[in-house]
């Protein structure tokens, strides 16, 4: 009975992320337009078409219209499919690499495990809009900060942990906010390589283990140098530190 509980509550867990990797679609194209994210309801954006609940089921809206729009026959680009199934394989995987374990939920694993998440949701969304338009959305980087702050005040206050590592690099953090908006208002326009230590720094103050730090410094020189490789010219940097980001997050709590 435990373990056909554990696996459906493992399935609930894949289909959680599913539908994360849905709404990620869906922002990386609107927030560099300026649309809105939470109200306006999904729509082609080949024939403008509103799509109704039945076309917004992870995966399987895919699966089932083989891949096309079911209202204006045009195809529908695979990226789709297949950030929503890799989403739902880094949920199940955050399952396993954190200690949570079904039915037993301690408060301290459950708020981990929710501080992950806003954690990959933020550089999913980063690494999305960077791919494209080669840019860190500040607006994203400073959700991640928000809810990072948030669960270090839950741990200063429940578990009594210190928050002298954090406080130094959120003033580093705003000093950089700074100087990006002080050079927007000057030359009207923001520096890539600031925002790239901005998002250096965020994951770092989330992460704080110097192994898992490593491991992203590795893992972006990798990706980097392959994206070079491929493309030759404009690299997303941002995009290769978020993703490697989240792999190393990952990886390093499995093993640990």
């Amino acid at each position: 009975m435990v373990v056909a509980m554990e696996v459906l509550f493992c399935i609930m867990i894949f289909c959680m992320g599913a539908v994360f990797g849905s709404f990620f679609t869906l922002t990386v194209y609107r927030i560099p337009l300026g649309l809105d994210i939470t109200h306006e309801r999904s729509f082609c954006p080949n024939c403008n078409h509103r799509l109704e609940f039945i076309d917004l089921i992870p995966i399987l809206s895919y699966l089932s219209l083989g891949g096309k729009c079911r209202y204006c026959g045009q195809p529908v680009r695979i990226r789709y499919l297949v950030l929503e199934i890799l989403s739902g394989i880094v949920f199940l995987t955050a399952y396993f690499a954190f200690p949570i374990h079904f039915p037993f939920l301690e408060a301290s694993s459950l708020c981990l495990m929710i501080a992950f998440v806003m954690f990959y949701i933020t550089n999913a969304i980063i690494l999305g809009i960077d791919k494209e338009y080669i840019a860190i959305e500040k607006k994203v980087l400073l959700f991640g900060i928000v809810t990072q702050t948030i669960y270090m005040l839950y741990l200063y206050t429940f578990e009594q942990a210190s928050l002298i590592f954090y406080l130094i690099f959120l003033v580093m953090l705003l000093l950089l906010f700074s100087i990006d908006t002080w050079t927007l208002k000057k030359k009207n326009k923001s520096l890539y390589l600031i925002q790239i230590f901005m998002l250096f720094v965020y994951e770092v103050m989330f992460i704080q283990d110097w192994r898992m730090i490593l491991g992203t410094v590795i893992g972006s020189c990798i990706s980097y140098s392959i994206y070079r490789i491929i493309k030759r010219k404009n690299v997303p940097i941002g995009f290769c530190i978020a993703l490697s980001s989240i792999i190393s997050v990952l990886v390093g709590n499995l093993i640990m």
